[in-house]
């Protein structure tokens, strides 16, 4: 444990240590700032000519499959488009010729 490891050393006062503990901390906090994780789930489903459906981010899935763009701009309504930056299940292979193995 970090906060048990560094208090032991300011209670012995090693500084060396603790130098090493502070920066190592530093250096663990901006690591977890600069690496934003981007994720979008993928769904298979082989019965009914294996439909595929991405839930994501919206901005993430036009940069991967830019020709999803307009259809998810235009489609108010739809039952996939709740929230104005993420979808929900979008029928991906309804716009794109794609199967489970591409």
């Amino acid at each position: 444990d970090f906060n048990l490891l560094y208090e032991e050393a300011r209670y012995y006062q090693l500084t060396p240590m603790i130098k090493e503990l502070e920066r190592w901390k530093q250096e663990r906090e901006q690591r977890r700032l600069a690496q934003p994780c981007d994720c979008l789930v993928v769904r298979v489903t082989p019965d009914l000519g294996e439909r595929i459906a991405l839930s994501g981010e919206k901005v993430l899935i036009e940069e991967i499959f830019p020709e999803t763009g307009d259809v998810m701009c235009n489609s108010v309504n739809a039952g996939w488009n709740q929230d104005p930056t993420h979808v929900i299940r979008f029928p991906l292979n309804g716009y794109c010729r794609l199967n489970s193995v591409q």
